[in-house]
């Protein structure tokens, strides 16, 4: 037998089976093809934008109980350790070790009295000076915490029981 016709009887068999595998496995793929297509719309830059307040579905909820004033003591501190003490030192002194010259000392009765509590939280939420601003990595809440701790470094007698965390809850 010549090489051709060698070559085309081996084939040929495999070649029988070929349409018939193509038949086997594309009919159950075109049998999907009947369906009408689900919930199929077309691309719209829109469907990337941003939205410009949060979706409240999709947001955390807050805790419904507040935490326990120890835990909140506990948090504070190492959020002021973190983020405040390399400035502003351990006990608010102003003596951290990349603290510029002439910073607060929180524990002085006259720069307490100085300053409200808004202007602390507004000094921590937008930065001041070579201070810079903390709002986009703490929230109100945390704000108003190390407003109270900052708070806490004065004197004993300040008079007031309210605290900044209080106005926020």
């Amino acid at each position: 037998m010549p090489l051709p016709v060698r070559l085309l009887a081996r084939i040929l068999p495999v070649a029988g089976v070929l349409p018939v595998l193509g038949i086997a496995l594309g009919l159950p793929v075109l049998a999907g093809c009947d369906d009408a297509p689900r919930d199929l719309r077309q691309w719209e830059a829109s469907d990337h934008v941003q939205p410009s307040q949060p979706d409240p579905e999709r947001t955390a909820a807050e805790p419904s109980a507040p935490p326990d004033p120890e835990t909140v003591r506990r948090a504070v501190t190492a959020l002021w350790l973190e983020r405040c003490a390399s400035c502003h030192g351990a006990e608010g002194r102003g003596d951290g070790a990349q603290a510029p010259a002439q910073i607060a000392d929180f524990p002085s009765a006259e720069w307490q009295a100085s300053r409200a509590d808004a202007d602390l939280a507004r000094a921590i939420r937008m930065g001041q000076g070579l201070m810079p601003a903390f709002g986009s990595l703490i929230n109100d809440r945390g704000i108003a915490v190390l407003v109270d701790h900052v708070r806490g470094f004065g004197p004993a007698d300040s008079g007031d029981d309210a605290s900044a965390a209080d106005a926020v809850e």
